[in-house]
């Protein structure tokens, strides 16, 4: 067997219990300084009840500290390494969720009502307060948190009064990662509006020239926007040929207000991929000014061809962007390879990340190709969450310096309803490169097109 070395990046304390050590007696602590090295036999980071609250539990080899092998120790202090390479973390195991507050609420020491905890057991926090976490989980062995998410807070200098894991009802806050929302679960049925061209979204449903700055936003065509609901009339008739909506997070809150206008030949609402509003779009009126009769040329008229070709008109609806090597226009609506699942939206981040090289755009087709197998064996939609990242965006995420993200050649994914376990366990048998699972996330699956390999089981 290949030798395993746990290697303490920074001055910390192995434990005998994967808790603050502030929660610990003294007999329960080891101190340890940075740079120390020591031979274990095995490591994990989760066993069958879920993470160990960001710690690795580990036993030493051939060696006891108190008469005891086995300690844990805050994954964020150490790294193992096998041979000389670093097993742990391994590829975007070191991941960043952001717990996202919306409303004002209290944190929680305990999933229970607020008036059941003493005045210790609670602290008041306001909406748009965020968290960078360790984990988060919103159920354990013994069942759910009676619809509350438990969170581990991961910087010590944001631990509120001291403690880094809380509860908090999960009507008032989110878990997202790289942006996309990880939990609660997105509905499928989750309305979305459709910009289809440049745009303003309005307070006031009157033409955008009438309306003062602060009243207007420009908005992309392409874009789409969750919903909470809309309206295109109400009890004193329509609204001026206009959409009223409002958005359903936050995040996307413009000027920090949730519901606006748009001009419906701007835009419609969408469920699972069907046009709610508008139905129908009006026909453009003629022009009324007749147009002149060109002159007799005097040469032959060519007799014209009885069954002309088309000019084919584009049939995607999302943003326009421009890949390396190839001089065609993509959409962000557009599937990746011919009749597929995965949109080039899905894969550059609605064309906020472009790939930098042909290499990259070679690879995210690649994947798409496998990812469409495991769409097609499961026979669900697929979430994607995260896949190409450039570097400052990888960094950012907590992704690691040579993360497959970087290439194009990962993707982190959910399916609603399904464990990141369960998903990964589907494809184990055949998937050509590496499946990973979270125990900071549990619904979200890591499948890439490097070497063939796992972690998280």
């Amino acid at each position: 067997m290949a030798d395993q070395i746990l290697r303490v990046l920074q001055d910390t304390f192995f434990k005998l219990r994967p808790e603050q050590s502030s929660n610990l007696a003294p007999a329960e602590l080891h101190p340890v300084v940075a740079g120390s090295t020591f031979p274990i036999q095995s490591y994990a980071y989760a066993d069958a009840n879920g993470s160990f609250r960001g710690h690795i539990k580990f036993a030493l080899k051939n060696a006891a500290i108190r008469g005891l092998n086995t300690w844990f120790v805050y994954s964020l202090h150490v790294q193992v390494e096998q041979d000389g390479q670093v097993v742990y973390p391994q590829e975007d195991q070191i991941s960043l969720p952001i717990l996202r507050i919306t409303r004002d609420t209290v944190l929680k020491r305990r999933p229970l009502q607020s008036a059941l905890l003493a005045p210790a057991e609670m602290a008041s926090v306001t909406a748009g307060r965020s968290f960078e976490l360790q984990s988060y989980a919103y159920a354990d062995a013994q069942g759910d948190f009676s619809s509350h998410i438990r969170f581990a807070i991961r910087d010590q200098k944001d631990f509120v009064q001291g403690f880094s894991t809380w509860f908090v009802y999960d009507q008032h806050a989110y878990v997202e990662y790289d942006g996309r929302i990880v939990y609660p679960p997105e509905d499928p049925n989750t309305l979305q509006l459709r910009v289809l061209r440049d745009t303003f979204f309005k307070r006031r449903p009157i033409q955008s020239a009438q309306l003062p700055p602060d009243e207007k936003a420009a908005i992309q065509r392409g874009t789409l926007w969750k919903l909470h609901s809309y309206a295109y009339a109400d009890v004193q008739g329509e609204f001026n040929q206009h959409i009223r909506f409002a958005l359903k997070y936050e995040k996307d809150y413009i000027q920090r207000l949730s519901t606006w206008y748009v001009y419906q030949l701007d835009a419609q609402v969408e469920r699972n991929g069907v046009v709610l509003y508008p139905t129908t779009r009006p026909t453009p009126i003629p022009n009324p000014t007749p147009t002149p009769i060109p002159a007799p040329s005097p040469r032959p008229t060519p007799i014209p061809n009885p069954n002309p070709t088309p000019i084919p008109t584009p049939s995607y609806q999302g943003i326009p962007f421009k890949l390396p090597g190839s001089t065609s226009t993509f959409y962000t609506d557009q599937p990746i390879i011919p009749g597929g699942s995965f949109t080039w939206g899905e894969a550059t981040k609605d064309a906020s990340r472009i790939p930098e090289t042909v290499t990259i755009v070679n690879n995210i087709i690649a994947l798409a190709r496998e990812l469409q197998k495991a769409r097609n064996q499961i026979g669900l939609p697929f979430i994607v969450n995260s896949w190409y990242r450039p570097p400052a965006i990888n960094q950012a995420v907590g992704g690691v310096p040579n993360s497959q993200h970087l290439f194009g050649k990962a993707v982190d994914l959910q399916i609603p309803g399904y464990s990141g376990r369960r998903i990964a366990n589907a494809v184990l048998l055949w998937w050509p490169g590496g499946i990973g699972i979270y125990s900071a996330m549990p619904d979200i699956v890591h499948l890439d097109i490097g070497s063939k390999r796992t972690w998280g089981f």
